[in-house]
């Protein structure tokens, strides 16, 4: 081997102790200096990704793992990264460090000292404190109930090079298909590098735990960190030109930003589609990427291929055998590190690949076409998102519900998760709602079954983003308050509900009074309280 293949048996398959704790604390110290001036980005919700980030705009931040991130271990004392006392730090940034650090390990003593464990919260940003044994035996009881992982090997001391060893050979096999594809001349060179392995950064993906508050019971869902595996090069680049393919195939509406969902509905509703009948209903398919037969997917990859690629049977050169040799290979080697073990992942694909979500909605929609067809009409919206979806529906509740009772019946297992169906929905950070054919939009708070359990020592590094950053809280609340609010009743609402925000925090009126002025100044209003709409400026 060119470059030696690193080996991240310890550095990732670590104790039941301090196994998943290796995330950064949202109030880290290395945040830079921002301008507070108005541009586009401004008009994002909190939880969307850059613009830049072209390649993984279906994968949650808790795939996003840093190399800061690697470093960071709750229970064996390191809460320092490597590079905290690198020479480019200031002597105010060092001294801001040791800082963290120290309050860092007051969480941890009592961490250990209660017996708690201190956990990110899915698809959200914050942290959910819950007791280890709870914790552990939810994971345990998620492992023995999931069928989709295998155990390959039990890595000891005795046989340390077990996960070298077994990478070394997953990148021989993925090496010699793409050296084999790329001589003849099935992929081209601008290809062939898009796909192929980084030995100098390469090791196993490993398999981690968050917790879910936003459900009953408080579940655990796993995350797989995928972002240096071997097949991450092919997974990018077929999960973009798949989700592309879908998209367009189906008249999914893939956004990256929230308020693009409002500016869809408002075209809907000037279209007349929206009625005073019309329905949303929103679905999930998060239980779907863990679990599909990958049998079943490539056969309804196979399928909506032939259906949509034109009579040459290629796509920016690649042919459809070729396009499925590769997500053969995909799903073939999906092996991860979990709690000293190697596995191996035979159903579904991992949560941090971006060849998931689009492999999950071809399934769905062509593994049985026709039972789904109806849920494409062109004169109906359907938005994806992740492993979220909604669509518009203008019959009635009751031919839904059969029609996606149905669909279920047709797979070997449940394909979705019906989230809610009415004139009221939310999606993402959107609260949506039919009010008799008008279009009402503001944004939806949702409450979670997390118990507010804060010891003392968390709430000074642990602080939300209203307390460690006020000013740029405020402002981006506001912006999102004029994108989102329909009318201005809510948008008054929305105020009412940061100042309660802010004294519930302690924090002074006077910091909400000069943001709102900005905010009036930046838009060129002279009285952004005046009752208009959306459509107009605040």
């Amino acid at each position: 081997m060119a470059n030696q293949i690193i080996d991240t048996t310890e550095t990732t398959s670590i104790s039941s102790d301090d196994e998943f704790e290796k995330r950064i604390l949202h109030s880290s110290p290395d945040s830079d200096f921002q301008d507070n001036s108005v541009n586009e980005n401004d008009w994002s919700s909190s939880d969307d990704v850059s613009d830049n980030d072209t390649d993984d705009k279906e994968i949650t931040y808790h795939h996003k793992e840093t190399s800061i991130k690697k470093n960071i271990y709750w229970f064996d004392g390191h809460y320092l990264t490597d590079d905290v006392y690198v020479s480019s730090m200031t002597r105010f940034e060092r001294r801001q460090a040791c800082y963290y650090q120290e309050k860092l390990q007051e969480i941890g003593q009592q961490l250990r000292k209660e017996n708690l464990i201190l956990q990110p919260i899915y698809k959200d940003i914050g942290y959910h404190v819950e007791s280890k044994n709870t914790f552990y035996n939810k994971v345990k009881q998620f492992m023995y109930q999931n069928k989709s992982y295998s155990i390959i090997f039990q890595l000891s001391r005795s046989s340390p090079t077990v996960s070298q060893n077994h990478l070394a050979k997953m990148v021989e096999r993925i090496e010699t298909t793409l050296n084999n594809l790329l001589c003849s001349k099935s992929i081209n060179e601008r290809q062939y590098m898009a796909m192929k392995i980084d030995r100098s950064t390469v090791r196993m993906n490993y398999l981690y735990f968050v917790s879910d508050t936003h459900k009953e019971g408080i579940p655990v869902q796993p995350i797989i960190i995928c972002n240096n595996g071997p097949t991450i090069g092919i997974s990018r680049y077929l999960g973009r030109l798949l989700g592309l393919l879908f998209n367009d195939a189906t008249h999914c509406k893939k956004f990256h930003k929230a308020y693009n969902v409002i500016h869809d509905m408002e075209f809907y509703q000037k279209s007349g589609q929206l009625r005073p009948t019309t329905l949303f209903a929103s679905f999930n398919i998060n239980d779907l990427c863990i679990n599909f037969s990958h049998h079943q997917v490539m056969d309804a990859l196979e399928q909506f291929l032939n259906s949509y690629i034109s009579s040459n049977n290629s796509i920016q050169g690649m042919t459809i055998n070729t396009i499925l040799q590769l997500v053969r290979l995909v799903l073939d080697e999906q092996y991860f590190i979990y709690n000293y073990n190697l596995y191996r992942q035979t159903a579904g694909s991992a949560s941090g690949s971006s060849l998931t979500i689009p492999l999950v909605y071809i399934y769905l929609f062509y593994w049985q076409q026709n039972i789904l067809q109806d849920l494409l009409t062109k004169n109906e919206l359907f938005f994806g998102y992740r492993d979220e979806a909604f669509i518009t529906w203008n019959r009635s509740e009751d031919e839904l519900r059969i029609l996606l009772t149905m669909a279920n019946s047709q797979f070997s297992q449940p394909i979705w998760t019906i989230t809610h169906i009415g004139s009221t929905i939310h999606f993402r950070d959107i609260l949506i709602t039919n009010d008799n054919g008008h279009l009402r939009t503001s944004i939806y708070h949702e409450e979670t079954f997390q118990r507010l359990m804060c010891l003392s020592s968390y709430r000074e590094i642990l602080q939300p983003a209203i307390k460690e950053d006020t000013w740029t809280y405020l402002r981006a609340y506001f912006l999102k308050a004029i994108r989102y609010c329909s009318d201005q009743h809510t948008f008054n609402e929305e105020k009412n509900d940061m100042k309660w925000q802010l004294n519930r925090y302690q924090i002074s009126d006077i910091i909400f009074n000069e943001a709102h002025a900005e905010i009036i100044h930046d838009f060129g209003t002279s009285d952004i309280d005046q009752p208009q709409t959306r459509s107009n400026s605040f």
